[in-house]
């Protein structure tokens, strides 16, 4: 086929960029000069308003196919990309003949957040949640990651072919909100999606920021896991960055640490409390409910013009394991064995209030008790010790120790 050598970038309608393949596969961006005049930077470090060509470096091509991060964040992984190669397998297509590009020119108007690209192969298709039957969805799905054929490929492909994340999953539109539904994975369990809710339950209990989350009822299963889009609201797209996107961080191996996530938090949000406060309140809850799978593309900030860059709602914190079986973003330098001192050490260093700290490790602690059927919640820090004996020195007014080496 005919493959793209370049590709506009749009925000809003208004023409952020051009994308353009450079001989040895790697791509190229440079800004539109109005979107430099009137615009904000779409990746602080590695895309800074300039009038100048940008070329991602070396590693891009292993990581990200070429692309700079933030773009790379507009295409489908794992299921996504699955559904995608075999879609366009039933059309002919090889996915060995196509580009980076020409996988962007596919999503088009239909990836995460708000970044579109013209011309688009393909555009938004908005499926009504009433008109599907959700467990003959499960069962296609099931057929697919088996290798198994499927006569209804396009359907699941328009419902989605954009998404990320190992499990499969559609997009649909019901009563004005934009939801995301996942099935169970092929090695998942049939309570995979009522652990997932229960889960997004404990979560929210210990005030860490999501949006709406249900559970859909199944006649061959506990239920599917439902949430609200939180790169929709209102019917706009809100622009979407994750953090792998950002640092250009390899999210398929163990590449960064929560403090380099809280670095980022303070640099992108200009300090933040509020969000330090949430990336410090979601490390405990990853560590504490054996989530081991926080990989730097389970972390995302969004822009807007009147409050800037802010970390977005939190997403995927279910259970999960790593083949190596620690948790793929580090704390204080250790995937495993991980302790209180460990988790309050990123937090103060970070500058949130060592109180804080010890208060809300106990506090997330207790409320991640009922999660306790799915898992078996013990790491070194879980103890049977009394709120006094949990949280010492609540009353203390003393300053949060290492603050002074991050400024």
């Amino acid at each position: 086929m005919s493959e793209n050598k370049t590709l506009d970038v749009y925000y809003k309608n208004k023409h952020v960029g051009t994308l353009a393949e450079m001989v040895d596969k790697r791509v190229a961006f440079q800004y539109d000069r109005e979107w430099i005049r009137t615009g904000f930077s779409i990746s602080p470090f590695s895309l800074p308003l300039s009038d100048k060509v940008f070329v991602p470096d070396e590693r891009s091509r292993e990581r990200f196919a070429g692309l700079f991060g933030i773009f790379a964040d507009s295409l489908p992984d794992s299921w996504g990309e699955l559904l995608m190669d075999r879609y366009l397998s039933s059309i002919g297509i090889s996915k060995e003949s196509i580009s980076p590009l020409d996988r962007l020119a596919y999503i088009g108007t239909s990836g995460m957040g708000a970044l579109e690209y013209v011309p688009a192969k393909n555009t938004d298709y908005d499926i009504v949640g009433s008109k599907l039957n959700f467990d003959e969805i499960a069962k296609e799905c099931s057929e697919i990651l088996s290798s198994k054929t499927s006569d209804k490929i396009d359907i699941l492909y328009r419902l989605g072919g954009s998404s990320g994340g190992t499990r499969p999953k559609v997009f649909l539109t019901e009563q004005g909100k934009e939801w995301i539904i996942k099935f169970p994975a092929s090695k998942d369990p049939n309570i995979s999606g009522k652990r997932e809710y229960d889960y997004s339950l404990c979560a929210k209990k210990s005030g860490i920021n999501m949006t709406e989350t249900q559970l859909v009822k199944s006649t061959i299963c506990e239920g599917y896991f439902k949430t609200e889009r939180f790169d929709r609201q209102n019917g706009q797209k809100i622009f979407t960055a994750t953090f792998a996107g950002i640092l250009e961080a390899d999210f398929r191996a163990p590449s960064c640490d929560y403090e380099t996530l809280m670095k980022l938090t303070r640099a992108i949000t200009k300090d933040n409390y509020v969000d330090k406060e949430q990336i410090f309140k979601i490390m405990c809850f990853n560590v504490m409910t054996h989530n081991k799978d926080d990989h730097t593309k389970n972390f995302s900030f969004q822009y807007t013009e009147d409050q800037g860059w802010r970390l977005a709602p939190a997403y995927d914190l279910t259970y999960s394991d790593t083949y190596w079986g620690e948790h793929t973003t580090s704390v204080h330098g250790k995937g495993k064995d991980i302790t209180d001192d460990d988790l309050i050490y990123v937090g103060v260093t970070s500058g949130i209030n060592e109180k804080f700290c010890k208060e809300h490790i106990y506090m997330i602690r207790e409320n991640t008790q009922g999660l306790s059927k799915y898992i078996n919640l013990t790491y070194p820090g879980r103890k049977s010790l009394s709120i006094q004996e949990r949280v010492p020195d609540l009353n203390n007014s003393k300053a949060p120790y290492g603050c002074q080496n991050m400024h």
